[in-house]
């Protein structure tokens, strides 16, 4: 008997959509007289690259729930102990992690991380709690790059996430935010793919057969309670790839101008 497939869009990809989705928000991109930005954050160029980054290692957040998923090749072996354990408590792969109960959950934790600094003499105030979490959220940033060398990922990690913890932006909300923003769009990306997520989990509300056999919509609301709008088709899939193109051509236009 096999084993079923475990629905995944690529890691990068997840990151490459984290960090769009941060430069969009934050940064007054113009090409020409096209506005590819909101800009609703006035921010730094090096706070808007901090913030890009970490909030493209949290799209990766949500895949805690498996120990074969790039976070979990993140930071060996603790990375491998991590998602185990959160695979269990969320009841696989997209399931709690994947729900509006894990938003809340991982908003709580990246708002009481931030909530933690300290002042020090020389420094001034510093944010030792957004710096871990940031290590944690880098090293799934640079991970997702796939030749990247477990070792290279621990050096980038502390370096980037000591200037997080010390380096404060003038607007504190950045860091929860870039969280919350990287676990949603990592969310709806899946949610555009043929495997969905159950946003209500732990409730499960499965559609009724008459509905799973109706043309096109069919697909949309499943047996299991997850609900998918799949124009992507299965992940991996070429709709997938043009897409990670165009975020990714979009991110460099970004970077490039910001």
């Amino acid at each position: 008997m096999t084993s079923p497939k475990v629905e995944f869009m690529m890691g990068g990809h997840h990151a490459i959509s984290g960090a769009a989705a941060w430069l969009a928000i934050t940064t007054p991109v113009t090409v020409g007289s096209v506005n590819l930005g909101f800009g609703v954050l006035h921010m730094e160029r090096w706070e808007t690259l901090a913030g890009a980054i970490v909030c493209a290692g949290a799209a990766l957040l949500p895949d805690a729930d498996h120990h074969k998923a790039t976070i979990a090749r993140s930071l060996p072996p603790f990375s491998n102990i991590v998602t185990r354990v959160i695979g269990k408590v969320a009841g696989g792969h997209r399931n709690g992690t994947h729900s509006i109960l894990g938003i809340l959950f991982f908003i709580f934790i990246a708002w009481l991380a931030d909530s933690w600094s300290m002042e020090l003499d020389q420094l001034g105030v510093v944010y030792p709690g957004a710096a871990l979490f940031a290590i944690l959220l880098i090293s799934f940033a640079v991970k997702s790059v796939k030749f990247m060398p477990p070792l290279l990922c621990w050096v980038i990690a502390l370096a980037a996430g000591a200037f997080v913890g010390m380096n404060a932006p003038d607007e504190r909300a950045w860091f929860p935010l870039a969280v919350t923003v990287g676990v949603i769009v990592h969310i709806v990306g899946d949610m555009l793919t043929i495997g969905g997520c159950n946003l209500l989990w732990p409730i499960k509300i499965g559609a009724p057969r008459w509905f799973r056999k109706l043309p096109v919509v069919g697909d949309c609301w499943k047996a299991n309670g997850r609900v998918a709008l799949p124009i992507l088709a299965e992940t991996g899939s070429k709709a997938e790839w043009i897409l990670a193109s165009l975020m990714t051509s979009y991110v460099a236009i970004a970077i490039i101008l910001t």
